[in-house]
């Protein structure tokens, strides 16, 4: 709101009511006088303009907390995945914000970060009760922070990005834990003909993700061509519940090569679906049309899945692997075939090639074997 007043002067002052600043909660009032009441209502209309496109807001002694929280509802929640944004959101309230948000977004240093990377990754040297992170767990927090600190320069709110100035923790490489031939039998075993037992099947034949077999739905298999076209990914936020969405990026959006068996595998699989379908009839949810869903065509929850499992492998023995690790087995199985690394990097959707060979590094020696032998054969 504006009022514009004449002063004894002659001269025309203007007040204006932005409102509350969002960053600072305080009321945002400014003034200024013009030598005429054109030119006060000129700047007024300008002002009033500038607030409703949200380009008035004062933004001065802000504190990370008021930033950080702005950047995840202004930036965060629209431009990430639900489950992205969950995470960077628990990092925020429950990690960074306790430590270093009452700092001025201007004032803070490079020495701030350091010592808090330092306290977390001390902490986890001392007692993990205490809250200690491992080297992973605080590269993350490090992404995030350096990626919100990014934004506010973005927003010329500061000159510069303190996190950039900061090493990032250095994790271990992590070991790649993969089930043999017989242990993938017994948990097939185990669990013949549940929904487990085709879930498990399809993910140590194809390499596919928790989301994307979730997500996958009959319409992306090509029973002629035996193919399947791997367009979906169901994830479970605490915001916005479960979704279908894009695959995580571009090289995910891939194209996996099925076996005969494998086919036939899904044909009765799908079979089985029909008949639920009759019995079910109207009330069956067809909303989807998933490979993998309960009995009455809904959706199956991601920590449904992950539960079921390790139910399985408890049965087995084998509770030491974990869901994932199915992922690995495909991988690690492919490798030792003899399979090339860029037609399981395309399999596996990694981006590049250098993630697969990082990743399945323990298969390398092996690998090196055989072509040590196949050199020799070759020159004799």
């Amino acid at each position: 709101m504006a009022h514009i007043r004449k002063t004894k002067s002659g001269s025309f002052e203007v007040f204006i009511d932005l409102g509350k600043d969002p960053g600072t909660g305080k009321r945002n009032q400014i003034t200024k006088t013009f030598d005429t009441k054109k030119e006060a209502k000129l700047w007024s209309a300008k002002k009033l303009q500038e607030k409703e496109e949200g380009l008035a807001v004062s933004f001065n002694n802000l504190t990370l907390e008021e930033y950080l929280n702005k950047w995840l509802e202004d930036y965060a929640l629209p431009n990430l995945s639900p489950t992205t944004f969950d995470g960077y959101n628990m990092i925020i309230k429950k990690h960074i914000i306790p430590a270093l948000g009452a700092l001025k977004l201007d004032e803070i240093k490079p020495l701030h970060i350091q010592s808090y990377q330092n306290h977390k990754l001390k902490a986890g040297r001392l007692d993990n009760k205490k809250g200690g992170l491992s080297k992973k767990t605080v590269l993350q927090h490090h992404r995030v922070l350096n990626k919100a600190l990014n934004q506010a320069v973005m927003w010329q709110l500061i000159s510069n990005n303190p996190a950039k100035a900061v090493p990032a923790p250095s994790p271990n490489p992590t070991e790649i834990q993969t089930l043999s031939k017989t242990e993938v039998q017994k948990l097939l075993d185990i669990s013949y003909e549940s929904w487990e037992y085709y879930f498990i099947y399809l993910a140590v034949n194809t390499g596919m993700r928790r989301g994307e077999l979730l997500g996958l739905r009959w319409e992306d298999i090509n029973f002629n061509e035996k193919l399947i076209q791997v367009r979906k990914n169901l994830v479970k936020s605490q915001n916005a519940g479960v979704v279908m969405k894009e695959p995580k990026n571009k090289s995910s959006k891939r194209v996996i090569q099925l076996a005969a068996d494998d086919i036939d595998f899904l044909k009765d699989l799908k079979k089985k679906q029909s008949e639920y379908k009759l019995l079910y009839g109207p009330d069956y949810n067809n909303k989807y049309n998933l490979v993998f869903c309960k009995a009455n065509g809904d959706i199956l929850y991601p920590n449904t899945a992950t539960k079921r499992f390790n139910l399985i492998t408890k049965k087995a023995d084998l509770e030491d692997f974990r869901l994932h690790d199915l992922r690995h087995t495909h991988a690690t199985l492919m490798l030792e075939a003899g399979v090339h690394p860029k037609v399981v990097q395309e399999r596996l959707g990694h981006s590049t090639i250098t993630t697969t060979l990082d990743t399945y590094s323990h298969v390398i020696p092996s690998m090196q074997k055989e072509s040590v032998k196949k050199y020799k054969n070759y020159l004799s």
